[in-house]
């Protein structure tokens, strides 16, 4: 299926795989500025992302939900999430993005890292020059060509998400050790979903997939996401299919059938009632 959404490297660059060790830092107005503060909707293949907003406000729309922000603050973004920006004029900052190849190395050593791609999210820095110290040392590394160079830009890269794991667990629920392991399952069966989103696998046939009991992994889901599989499989098509409707121009049964649904009644009747809206009516009101 072709993307209906335009799909980069980095924002504007042809679309390639990132290499092993690809961690990229550049400043915020790099990109925006020359694009008049408006970065358009966009997704990445496997690259997430983290934007260092130091000074200035914004709003960011990713698939389709629109969430403001003001400085200071970090915003975490999946690799595949479809999102766009608009900031005031001179906001300030710097914008972090890791290959997923990188991440899921460095959660060797610490398994919630997976836990902060989860999905979307704005976390409010109260230390702000702490994270910016942590950016800064990723800096100097990638300019250095000093023995030990790849280590230490782990060390500094590391710092940087321990500082926002840290935040983004205050709220959380269970053990570390526990946390860690619903985490695990949890990212699993997001690839899982990922990959069979529209082939109609049951939740056995998902649990069979990633190595896992129905149990084990309904407990995951509560603990990490708050959501049931179900719910997860069903937000997961309910995303794609506002993605086809939004920007295509596929006929509804045409969209159905894309997404695994044999009856394309079916289909709006599961939009319908996961949206609150019809399929035709989503796409009149765009």
């Amino acid at each position: 299926m072709q993307p209906v959404v335009p799909r980069y490297f980095l924002y504007g660059e042809p679309l390639q795989a990132a290499d092993d060790g690809f961690v990229h830092l550049e400043d915020l107005d790099d990109r925006s500025r020359p694009a008049a503060w408006q970065i358009h909707p966009h997704a990445h293949a496997d690259l997430h992302q983290v934007f260092w907003i130091r000074e200035g406000r914004g709003t960011i729309t990713a698939e389709g939900d629109a969430i403001a922000f003001a400085a200071p603050c970090a915003i975490l973004v999946p690799a595949g999430v479809v999102h766009g920006f608009v900031y005031e004029a001179s906001s300030t900052g710097r914008v972090l993005t890791i290959s997923d190849r990188v991440l899921r190395s460095l959660t060797r050593d610490e398994r919630t890292f997976l836990a902060l791609f989860e999905g979307v999210a704005c976390l409010v820095l109260p230390e702000a020059a702490r994270f910016d110290s942590a950016l800064h040392g990723i800096q100097q590394e990638q300019a250095s060509a000093a023995p030990g160079q790849r280590v230490a830009l782990a060390a500094h890269l590391s710092l940087a998400l321990v500082g926002l794991a840290r935040l983004a667990s205050q709220h959380a629920v269970g053990e570390p050790k526990q946390l860690a392991a619903h985490a695990r399952i949890v990212a699993r069966f997001r690839s899982a979903i990922e990959e069979h989103y529209a082939k109609n696998f049951s939740l056995p046939q998902y649990c069979a997939l990633i190595g896992t009991t129905m149990g084990r992994l309904r407990s995951a889901c509560r603990t990490i996401t708050y959501a049931t599989p179900g719910q997860m499989i069903a937000d997961r098509l309910s995303v794609e299919a506002k993605r086809l409707l939004r920007y295509s121009d596929l006929p509804v049964s045409e969209v159905a059938y894309r997404l695994g649904f044999e009856d394309p009644a079916y289909f709006s009747r599961f939009f319908t009632r996961t949206v609150g809206s019809t399929p035709s009516a989503f796409r009149r009101g765009k």
